[in-house]
C-alpha cells in the first residue's frame, strides 16, 4: 500500500475512535431522569429546575431552552440569545432532574492553560441544544447578574443580556459548563 492510503486510512480511523469516545451527556435522550419538559406540565414529581444563580436578590435563574437554544428562566420567562440578540419566550422547556447530579465545573480538567485548545470541553458536559452543531449549557457573570447560555466550541459562552447578546471568551475562562456525574444516563 502506498504511505498516502495508509496515511488516510490512519486518519480515518482517528477520527472513528475519536467520535466513538465523546460521552456527552444529552438531557432529550436521559432515561432514568425527567431532561427537559414544558415549564407549563413540570410537577413536582418531575424533580428540581436546574439552578444556575441569582439575577438579583428576589429572581432565581434555571436552566430553560426555547427554540432548541439553552438560556436562563427569570421571572417565568426562558432568554436566549441568538444572532447577536437576546429573545424572550413564555412557552419553553426547563431542565428537570430527579437526583441532583448536575453541577457546574469549569469548561476543561483543572485550571485554564494559555493555550489550550478553544475546542475542548468536557466529556460529561450537559448538552443544551444545536444550532447545526451541539452546543453545552454555561454560565457565567454579567455584572452582579448570573446568566446562562450556550458554550461553542472555539469562542465561548454567548448569553443573551438586556436585548443583546454578549460573550464570554474560551481565553478568558470567567465561565463554566454543566456536567453530569450519573454514569447511567445513556450518551
Amino acid at each position: 500500500m502506498k504511505k498516502s492510503t495508509l496515511y488516510k486510512l490512519s486518519l480515518l480511523a482517528a477520527s472513528f475512535f475519536s467520535t466513538c469516545t465523546m460521552a456527552y451527556s444529552d438531557p432529550s435522550k436521559w432515561i432514568y431522569d425527567t431532561g427537559w419538559k414544558y415549564d407549563h406540565a413540570a410537577t413536582s414529581n418531575d424533580g428540581r429546575r436546574v439552578y444556575a444563580g441569582q439575577h438579583d436578590s428576589n429572581s432565581a435563574v434555571n436552566v430553560c431552552r426555547h427554540s432548541n437554544l439553552p438560556g436562563k428562566e427569570v421571572n417565568d420567562m426562558c432568554y436566549v440569545s441568538y444572532r447577536g440578540r437576546e429573545i424572550g419566550a413564555h412557552y419553553y422547556k426547563v431542565l428537570l432532574t430527579k437526583f441532583g447530579d448536575l453541577q457546574w465545573n469549569s469548561r476543561l480538567h483543572g485550571p485554564y492553560v494559555p493555550g489550550a485548545k478553544p475546542n475542548d470541553i468536557r466529556s460529561n458536559a450537559v448538552i443544551g441544544g444545536n444550532e447545526g452543531f451541539d452546543v453545552f449549557i454555561c454560565k457565567g457573570k454579567h455584572g452582579h447578574h448570573t446568566v446562562v447560555g450556550k458554550f461553542v466550541r472555539g469562542h465561548g459562552c454567548y448569553y443573551g443580556q438586556g436585548g443583546r447578546e454578549f460573550l464570554l471568551k474560551v481565553s478568558e475562562d470567567n465561565f463554566s459548563v454543566l456536567t453530569d456525574k450519573l454514569e447511567y444516563h445513556p450518551r
